[in-house]
Order: structure tokens, then sequence, then C-alpha cells
């Protein structure tokens, strides 16, 4: 379920009401009530997701959910049990239901149902800061000129906030370093065609930073589209790097300048990734695993291992490759005649 610290629900609809708003058929309990959207895999009772992946995986759908979204091709191949609304455009649809159901706290507008924000004496608030209803500051942290911080945000003991900084719809350990320029919580770069061209899908997701965090400046950490992005306790970001939304980053992870981390990325224990390293999407990097400086990784990258190049593999392979390579174009050609 989202986050009511971060967002307000605007009421709930039956599955009839669904179908009804968005012209899509029911198979299952039309007055199922729902309340929240969630992933397929995990969706709950009250709770909506969608599915139109492949047909592989389309037992993964949860059965305890109230609700699918779902094509006609695929209906049929869901758990026996789950409710559907069947559509054309099953992703398009979820997103106007999300929208529908829920809306993000905004900066700036009063949150009455969130309480006073909690700032202790031993906290520092520079000249020009922007704090939002709701929020909670811990102990002797400090923000830094100019920061803005959005309703509902937690922020720990100690911790220190650069410039500059926006963070919203985040929930931020002790000791963490923020340096400054930086965007925590933004929407992530989820996008889907519609009839009119591409939107962006809606983001009802969190940032969760754990204690003794480091993040450098003009980093952007984007909030999971429904689940959480996390990066774990003791982790270091330098300057410019990006991680996409509903990534799941281990602890004491080095990531260096420019690095671009694609949405649902994991990265385990004590990883290593060099200077502008790109990482697709939905690729796990294995615990203690290094990535070489410039390289672009497509597939998983094992525990321990060190992978370089574009495609990524093996660093070994790659110097060979990169030999073989250099090897060849110093072969002069042979003249033949005919």
């Amino acid at each position: 379920m989202h986050d009511l610290r971060f967002y307000r629900n605007l009421g709930n609809l039956t599955l009839s009401d669904i179908a009804q708003r968005c012209g899509g058929l029911v198979q299952g309990d039309g007055s199922a009530e729902i309340f929240s959207v969630a992933p397929y895999q995990t969706a709950s009772t009250g709770e909506i997701c969608f599915f139109d992946g492949k047909r592989s995986d389309a037992l993964d759908v949860s059965e305890h959910c109230s609700g699918c979204i779902t094509s006609e091709a695929l209906a049929a191949e869901l758990p026996e049990g789950v409710s559907k609304v069947v559509v054309d455009q099953p992703r398009a649809v979820f997103a106007d239901i999300a929208n529908w159901m829920i809306e993000r706290r905004l900066i700036g507008q009063p949150q009455d149902d969130l309480g006073p924000t909690i700032l202790p004496e031993s906290a520092t608030v520079s000249p020009g800061c922007v704090i939002s209803d709701g929020v909670e500051i811990g102990e002797g942290s400090v923000l830094g000129p100019n920061v803005i911080i959005g309703p509902g945000v937690r922020i720990g003991r100690n911790c220190d906030i650069g410039a500059g900084t926006l963070i919203e719809a985040s929930l931020i350990g002790n000791d963490v370093t923020i340096k400054a320029n930086s965007v925590i919580g933004g929407s992530g770069f989820g996008l889907y065609g519609a009839s009119d061209g591409l939107r962006y899908l809606p983001h009802f997701g969190r940032v969760i930073i754990q204690d003794r965090v480091g993040i450098g400046s003009f980093v952007s950490i984007d909030r999971g589209a429904m689940d959480d992005t996390v990066i774990g306790e003791g982790s270091k970001f330098d300057n410019h790097v990006h991680v996409g939304h509903n990534c799941s980053i281990g602890r004491n992870v080095i990531i260096a300048a420019f690095g671009g981390i694609s949405g649902s990325v994991t990265i385990g224990d004590g990883a290593r990734l060099g200077g502008r390293v790109g990482v697709s999407d939905h690729v796990e990097i294995g615990e203690g695993a290094n990535v070489a400086g410039d390289s672009a990784v497509f597939r998983p990258v094992p525990p321990r291992e060190t992978w370089g190049g574009s495609p990524a593999r093996p660093l070994k392979q790659f110097f060979r490759e990169l030999a073989w390579v250099t090897k060849q174009s110093r072969i002069k050609p042979t003249n033949r005649g005919d």
C-alpha cells in the first residue's frame, strides 16, 4: 500500500466502477472494493494490479489481489479465482486507475492531517529552506541554504543535507550526507504508450536511505513506482549518479561519478562500479562484484567477479578480445590479383 505520509487517498472504487470508467469487462467479483494499487506479485486484499507480461509469468500474479487489469489474451492464464478487468491496454488503464484513487502530497500545500513539523533545537536550518508539514528532522542534522523538504519526509540524526537539495517521498536514516543540488524521491522515467503518444507512469513508492550513506552533488534517486527504491547502509555515491525507480542497492556499495542505474536493478552488498558505468533495467549485480569504468551492463554479473567493456563481460575475456582486435588491426592486408 502507498505511504499516507506522502500520498492521499481520493476514494475507494469497486471493480465494477473501474470497469465502467475504463470500458473494460469484469470477470469475477465486481463488488470487490479497491483502495490502492500494487505490483502483481505482491498485491493483497483491497489492492489492484495489472499484468501484461509473458504467459509464463502469469501464475506469479498474487492470488490475494482484489483485482487485476489484463488483456483478453492473458486473462485465462492468471491464477484461478483472481478477479479481472479485461481491457485493450492494461498498462495505460492501470495508470489511469492509480490517478483516480491516489494523489501525491505537494510541496507548498497545507497537510493538516500529517501533524506538526518536528524540528529539534540542535538541528540547523539555513536561510531559504522550505520545510513542509509533517516533516521530522533528527537531532544535530544540518540543512544547507535553500533545501526543500516535501510533506511527511523523515530525516534522521546528524545528517548533512547540502544546499539546494530537494527531498520528497523519502525516509532517511542517521549520519547520512547528501551534497548540494541533489534530488531524492522524484518520479522515475517510466513511460507507456497511449493513443495520444507517450505518457508518464504514476509513481507512488518511496526512497529509503539507510544509515551512514554518502551521496554526492547532482545525484538523482527516483522513488519507486509502487515498491521502494532502497539504498543500503554505508553505501557511497559520487557526483552525478542516477538511480532509477525500484532499485535495490545493498550495503557498502560504491558507485563512481556519472553512474547510471536503470529501473529495478539489484546491486549486492560491497559491489563497486567505476565511473560512467551504465546498467540496464532489471539486471542483477552480485555481492562483491566489480564493474570497470565506462562499462555497459546488460546481463547479470555474478558475485565477486570483475567485468568490463561494452557490452560488459568477464574482464579477462574482455582483455583477450581487445588484444585479438588490436593484433588483427596490425596485420597488413594481402594484395591478391585476379
